[in-house]
């Protein structure tokens, strides 16, 4: 995803090599060059700690930052 695609309060799915073992949901607090702050918002139970040590908060290379896919809705 580019940087330029993303503002502050987009949601977006997060992934990181470091920190975190699954990928997670984080909402976008700031921005800079080549990255984004986040605050986590969901994350799998396996990386409870590792959010908590993290304050719910993590910075994201643009590269692994990708938009959430639209949820489908069910018309009846």
């Amino acid at each position: 995803m580019k940087i330029s695609d993303i503002h502050v309060g987009d949601t977006l799915n997060c992934h990181v090599k470091e920190d975190m073992e699954r990928d997670f949901v984080g909402i976008v607090e700031k921005i800079y060059e080549n990255s984004a702050l986040l605050t986590i918002t969901e994350s799998d139970a396996l990386d409870k700690s590792n959010v908590i040590e993290l304050n719910n908060k993590i910075v994201v290379s643009h590269s692994g930052l990708s938009p959430i896919a639209a949820r489908k809705s069910i018309a009846q």
